[in-house]
């Protein structure tokens, strides 16, 4: 089900856990306490620790490119805004990643989280428009 219409491209499941989030923060130099520590994450007003940002939007992303280098195309750009944050749990937590032609030279994509009937449950982002560019061009 999505809320940005248009064909879908991909339709995906996939898990945040502590240590995913972890190798993330490794790997970017992105080791801010609120992703890691429950107790930093807590001074700062959260309720658990939290996925970063841009390991979300790099989940899309990869969707994307894999779509774009299946149809002859490059990804050009994208802008999104977070709307709330993905709390990190003892088990992982299961984000459903869907993307969508808007229109031409643009992908529309969506991010929530699942409950644990696999019930679409919360939006991450507000929909990620993702530009491209077709090889054919």
């Amino acid at each position: 089900m999505s809320d940005v219409g248009g064909p879908a491209i991909w339709d995906a499941e996939e898990e945040i856990s502590t240590g995913r989030v972890r190798r993330y923060a490794e790997v970017s130099g992105d080791t801010n306490a609120i992703h890691l520590d429950p107790a930093a994450a807590h001074a700062a007003g959260l309720s658990a620790p939290v996925a970063h940002g841009l390991l979300i939007v790099g989940i899309v992303l990869r969707h994307a490119d894999d779509w774009a280098r299946a149809n002859d195309a490059t990804i050009t750009g994208c802008d999104t805004r977070f709307v709330r944050p993905v709390y990190l749990a003892d088990r992982p937590v299961t984000l459903h990643v869907a993307g969508h032609l808007a229109d031409p030279g643009h992908i529309a994509a969506e991010v929530w989280t699942l409950d644990a009937d696999g019930v679409r449950h919360r939006a991450i982002i507000r929909p990620i428009r993702i530009s491209y560019r077709s090889g054919r061009d």
